[in-house]
């Protein structure tokens, strides 16, 4: 694809069109996942009768009944292309592994993490003078996040490659469902607009355990399908909630060892916290990982509540190795991800921290210490274009009065939360202590659905949607 200043004087450029590659290189014109996708887009090389399909496709996905699709929800396993080789259900398909194309994929990424305007923060509470300052963005989006701190991103291997897809921090965007699922091809330049293409080869794990639970080998991760990887950065997560925890006057207990988390006595003096009220610190961290895991997992349900609006065979699972596909094996020639780890012999399993450049945690080495790991997060909130800038974007009618009233920490809340976050990474050699840094678990897998073994075995097998899919696209293949 052409970015330079000449692409957009093509004689076929819409102004729409237009604006829209504009928009693409002047973001960053070599990071996106689908610059082929972008310029046809651009150049109205989709044909007619591609843009005719995709728009009936859009209308019947925003037009499915949102109970139809909670029911009408299954794990559909078997894709083209796959094979179980023995037992009772043994089968094998007689058709191509075919990926899912440009539309479909952006639209279950619209789903998954799509942004829908502004969330409404935190309105009040009796911790804080003025507006509640808990959240770390304002950015709202479509699954749901803790306190507003809101840091989930995705993932995602095929056929084409792997990418990354960040829309935390997609202030601008406004409202997709009004500005961008008008038609499919601003579905399209909405997601590539936020994604960021990382290598040209699927992430290719070793056909196995311990890379893939023994159910998930025949059929994860395959050719054809689109592996979706929800991703959480606990440990910015633990920042959000110390600052919250602390700053309410709760004492963060070290219950492994039975001391507080660092030298808190000047706190307890000055009356900024009190002894008495304790909050273990491995509850804490188990609290935001859970927190961390709902939000990967709502992530991944609303990818496969979308598969039953647009016919396709999917589910969300667990079964491939978050180790083995972040690359905590690449010593040993499997790189996965490429993401950085920490190890330690005390540690039951290596603690990843995060991809360079792309998706790191709130810790060493990507902050020099952990008090820049927290002077960081405060520059987030509070600096010049920070959530809580008055001359930011905000969900409220008088933006720039209610957003003047939120005040940034008071040094001694500041100094405390440092306190502590020094006393977790000095005890435990890592921030969060017990739990990840960064957080992988769950997946959500998108492929053709192969009707005929479901045919063969299922009953009730699957929906009118998926009928037509694969109608449509044994028609493209020349199988019809």
């Amino acid at each position: 694809m052409s970015t330079d200043n000449s692409a957009p004087k093509a004689p076929s450029l819409s102004r729409r069109a237009f604006l829209y590659l504009s928009g693409l290189a002047a973001t960053a014109p070599n990071l996106f996942r689908s610059a082929e996708a972008a310029e046809k887009a651009a150049t109205g090389a989709h044909s007619a009768a591609q843009l005719a399909e995709w728009n009936a496709l859009l209308k019947e996905a925003t037009e499915f009944p949102l109970f139809s699709a909670l029911y009408g929800r299954r794990s559909r396993r078997f894709g083209w292309g796959m094979e179980i080789p023995k037992g009772p259900l043994q089968f094998k398909s007689d058709k191509p592994p075919t990926p899912l194309d440009d539309f479909e994929r952006s639209l279950l990424i619209a789903a998954g993490l799509g942004v829908s305007g502004q969330h409404f923060g935190i309105p009040y509470s009796e911790a804080e003078t003025g507006l509640a300052t808990y959240s770390a963005r304002y950015t709202g989006r479509t699954l749901p996040a803790a306190a507003g701190i809101g840091n989930a991103d995705l993932f995602y291997t095929e056929d084409s490659g792997t990418y990354f897809v960040s829309t935390r921090d997609a202030k601008n965007d406004g409202n997709w469902a009004h500005e961008r699922l008008s038609d499919p091809e601003r579905v399209i330049g909405a997601v590539a607009d936020h994604t960021r293409k990382l290598s040209d080869q699927r992430v290719d794990l070793p056909r196995g355990e311990p890379h893939y639970s023994a159910h998930n080998v025949w059929n994860a991760n395959v050719p054809g399908s689109t592996v979706f990887i929800p991703v959480a950065n606990v440990a910015e997560q633990l920042l959000g909630f110390m600052f919250i925890v602390l700053g309410s006057g709760y004492t963060i207990w070290d219950d492994q060892h039975g001391r507080p988390a660092g030298d808190l006595a000047p706190f307890f003096k000055s009356g900024l916290l009190n002894p008495e009220k304790k909050y273990p610190l491995s509850y804490m961290e188990q609290y935001i990982l859970t927190c961390s895991g709902v939000e990967m997992g709502d992530m991944g349900h609303n990818m496969v509540l979308a598969l039953q609006t647009i016919g396709l065979g999917g589910w969300f699972f667990s079964g491939i190795s978050p180790f083995s596909l972040m690359g905590a094996g690449a010593a040993k020639g499997v790189p996965g991800l490429g993401f950085r780890f920490q190890t330690n012999p005390k540690w039951g399993v290596p603690n990843p921290i995060g991809l360079d450049g792309v998706y790191e945690a709130y810790c060493p080495p990507y902050h020099k210490d952990m008090r820049a790991a927290v002077e960081a997060y405060v520059k987030l909130k509070f600096g010049p274009g920070g959530t809580y800038d008055p001359k930011s974007p905000g969900p409220f009618l008088d933006n720039e009065k209610i957003k003047g009233a939120a005040q940034p920490p008071e040094p001694e809340l500041l100094e405390a939360v440092v306190k502590v976050a020094e006393y977790i990474y000095a005890t435990y050699g890592k921030f969060p202590g017990t739990v990840p840094s960064i957080y992988v678990r769950f997946y959500t897998q998108a492929h053709r659905l192969e009707t005929a073994f479901y045919d063969k075995f299922v009953r009730d097998p699957y929906l009118a949607t998926h009928a037509r899919s694969v109608g449509r696209w044994l028609k493209k293949i020349g199988r019809a």
